[in-house]
């Protein structure tokens, strides 16, 4: 989807954030995002990534800068707030209840709606049939699935609240390389489908190349190159390298 087509969903301008006093994880980091795309944001370790997300999310206060989702602030807002504007976040970590069966932390993510039961249980039988190893183990505790039914899980419970954004950390960490194909696969279609906006941070270059439609690329904090997927096609050893010792 052409940048000149539509306008971000998501924008976040100059961002500067840390979590101790008087040190920057993020020095000015800048970063759009549309609806029916994927966006990545790759870098090292320690580049501030997943800080990224967590300032986009609220969890971490801004120092200075702005984000807005369409024309409203996001600054201040409490993450508590951010499922009900249309925001949802996966972070790297599990978030499951693991001695809860599938179907209880499947019905923890109506919690927004829950006394609309039947808004609820349409949701869940929805997500049902698009993961459909999940309806087979709704019985099961969560903590007894494979690393990739648990992320299946967790983005199924993530998409009950039907959000405009999702902000996706690292979905593939620790994952055996075909369970991540298969994750990377599904990522790309909730943004062509469903059209929903993606920002998604990722140590997997050529995971998150094969699903980018733009790619933003950090180092120390702040933006170091980005540009359309086309930009960062060819040896991705070479990207790497150029990311990792350009001054």
């Amino acid at each position: 989807m052409p940048e000149s087509d539509t306008t971000p969903v998501l924008t976040a301008r100059d961002l500067v954030a840390g979590y101790l006093p008087g040190i920057h994880i993020l020095n000015g980091m800048s970063v759009d995002v549309f609806a029916g795309e994927v966006r990545c944001v790759l870098g090292p370790n320690g580049t501030g990534k997943s800080t990224l997300l967590k300032v986009l999310y609220g969890f971490l206060p801004t120092l200075s800068g702005e984000m807005r989702l369409g024309a409203a602030s996001l600054r201040d807002v409490a993450p508590h707030r951010m499922g009900a504007l249309g925001i949802t976040y996966l972070p790297q970590r599990p978030s499951l209840f693991p001695y809860l069966t599938v179907e209880v932390n499947m019905r923890l993510g109506t919690w927004s709606f829950r006394r609309n039961r039947a808004l609820a249980r349409q949701r869940i039988e929805r997500a049902y049939t698009q993961f459909p190893v999940l309806s087979e183990r709704r019985r099961q505790a969560a903590g007894t699935l494979s690393g990739g039914q648990q992320r299946q899980l967790e983005i199924a419970r993530a998409l009950l609240t039907d959000p405009k954004v999702m902000l996706i950390d690292e979905p593939t960490a620790s994952i055996e390389p075909r369970i991540a194909a298969q994750i990377y696969r599904l990522i790309d279609g909730l943004a062509r489908d469903e059209g929903k906006a993606i920002l998604l941070v990722d140590q997997n270059v050529t995971g998150a190349l094969s699903i980018a439609d733009y790619v933003y690329v950090m180092r120390t904090g702040s933006l170091l190159e980005e540009g359309r997927r086309g930009d960062f096609t060819g040896d991705v050893e070479r990207l790497v390298s150029r990311w990792l010792y350009t001054r």
